[in-house]
């Protein structure tokens, strides 16, 4: 599917991908310099698009992606349509809040993480993405969001269980070395303000 084109208030159905440069396409690792990329903008959703020339020409799936924003906004996004992650802070700190993404003013991902700037610690507790827009790398932009908006934190998750697609999604991610999987990691403040003992 090309970029560009789409009516207001449409979904592309493009993957995305953090805004930047890029070195190599998505779906087939070219090299972006050698195979060309072609950069579009879809005025849809209020991002640019990347594609990989040779991709296109081989019309493969995901030769498209979308530059997305990875910064997380803090206001609700009013008349703003598009896709963008936002934040649902928590009710007091440490506690469990909400990093979302919209689409057109409707929520289709959520990741719910505590935070703690005394200890410089992160939680996530859960990744949802509702099904209609699973595997367009939203869910990886949601914890890379996460991420970078707390750089320097010690991250871990809660217990991610057994389902090979859960499974799946985690050992594709670019994690930081000492993030721990399934093994949570509560500070004093975060077991204060979730009653854990």
């Amino acid at each position: 599917m090309k970029a560009g084109g789409h009516s207001p208030g449409t979904d592309s159905g493009l993957p995305v991908r953090p805004a930047g440069a890029h070195a190599r396409c998505l779906n087939r690792k070219h090299h972006l310099a050698v195979s060309g990329q072609t950069v579009s903008y879809d005025h849809s959703l209020g991002l640019h698009t990347t594609s990989c020339n040779s991709c296109l020409e081989a019309h493969a799936d995901r030769a498209t992606w979308l530059e997305l924003d990875l910064r997380i906004a803090h206001q609700p996004p009013g008349d703003r349509a598009g896709l963008i992650i936002r934040a649902r802070p928590p009710s007091r700190p440490a506690a469990i809040g909400d990093v979302v993404l919209d689409l057109h003013g409707q929520t289709v991902g959520i990741l719910g993480v505590a935070l703690c700037g005394v200890d410089q610690r992160g939680l996530i507790t859960r990744i949802e993405v509702n099904p209609s827009y699973r595997l367009r790398r939203f869910g990886t932009a949601l914890v890379l969001a996460a991420l970078n908006h707390r750089p320097g934190y010690r991250w871990a998750t809660t217990d991610i269980g057994r389902s090979a697609t859960v499974r799946a999604f985690w050992s594709a991610q670019h994690l930081p070395e000492n993030m721990q999987l399934s093994d949570p990691v509560y500070c004093s403040h975060m077991k204060q303000v979730q009653g854990i003992a």
